[in-house]
């Protein structure tokens, strides 16, 4: 994220690609290659993303 970058619009982003990224995934659909690696790769940056939240400040 690009420091000029708001953090409420960057959470937007993730989420719609999130939501992308879960209608190609959804049950029947056909795998692509390299769908285990996005996976990894995807869980590695949620847990980062969770640990990042954890140790910021509440509201």
């Amino acid at each position: 994220m690009a420091e000029e970058d708001d953090p409420a619009a960057a959470a937007s982003r993730l989420e719609q690609a999130l939501e992308r990224i879960a209608r190609f995934a959804r049950p029947g659909a056909p795998e692509a290659p390299g769908t285990a690696a996005v996976a990894a790769r995807l869980d590695a940056l949620i847990a980062n993303l969770r640990a990042a939240l954890a140790g910021a400040p509440g509201p």
